[in-house]
């Protein structure tokens, strides 16, 4: 009797008894995005989300030495492409395309030509041997016809950073992840100009489900789920392009 008891209380207990954690690491210009996917999975599924962010090439090594995350949101395709040739990824796929854009000081002509706005200039950018956005912003530069040697460039570990230094006035002009526009615009006012995305590579963003994390319920169910039409609105809602599914 006791039990039966026992298992029909189980069977009564809400989808949250079941919770578990998922555990992500994410790309420096994915955090604002990341952190409302993981409200929105929370709110439908009932598990946590913890969320580790910064560099793509240093969470990339992270991972190799053995960080204990269950999924990987990088800002490229090169590193999870290497963590499924290493063994250490379970499943990969792509979940956004991202935009960079060129922020300025309030009161710039959106219109400006690029190359007489910047030379000389001192313009923040993710450090390229860290960041894709860093490598897409030293192809931007160099369609605008503008080497490293023509601007005074500030080297930022991740986007994340160049988003602070712009906030904070230490740069005036940043090569900046459309995603983290939002933040930006609510600490200063500032004038933003279109990067085209045919002036550097496309920025292919895809995740990465560690190997680590097969028998963990929380990774699948999120893995699942970033597929959504929920968490597709959420990512165009931050800035991104999501491709087809």
């Amino acid at each position: 009797m006791v039990r039966l008891f026992l298992i029909i209380w189980l069977l009564a207990q809400p989808v949250t008894a079941l919770a578990d954690t998922v555990r992500l690491a994410v790309a420096a210009n994915a955090l604002p995005a990341a952190e409302a996917l993981a409200r929105a999975f929370t709110d439908e599924t009932g598990d946590a989300v913890s969320i580790a962010h910064g560099a793509t090439g240093k969470l990339y090594v992270q991972i190799t030495r053995g960080a204990p995350f269950d999924i990987f949101l990088s800002a490229d395709s090169a590193r999870p492409e290497r963590l499924m040739r290493e063994g250490l990824g379970r499943a990969s796929k792509p979940y956004a395309l991202g935009r960079l854009v060129l922020v300025a000081p309030e009161g710039v002509d959106p219109q400006s030509a690029p190359v007489d706005l910047l030379r000389g200039q001192r313009i923040a950018l993710a450090d390229p041997a860290l960041a894709p956005y860093g490598v897409a912003a030293v192809e931007t530069l160099a369609a605008w016809g503008l080497g490293l040697d023509a601007v005074q460039p500030l080297l930022a570990e991740n986007v994340g950073q160049v988003a602070v230094w712009l906030s904070t006035g230490n740069a005036d002009y940043g090569l900046l992840a459309a995603s983290l526009l939002p933040d930006l615009r609510a600490r200063r006012d500032v004038s933003v100009l279109a990067v085209a995305d045919d002036l550097h590579a496309p920025i292919a963003q895809d995740a990465v489900w560690l190997a680590s994390a097969a028998e963990v319920p929380a990774a699948a169910r999120f893995w699942d789920w970033l597929g959504s039409d929920t968490a597709t609105a959420i990512l165009v809602d931050h800035g991104y392009d999501v491709p087809a599914r």
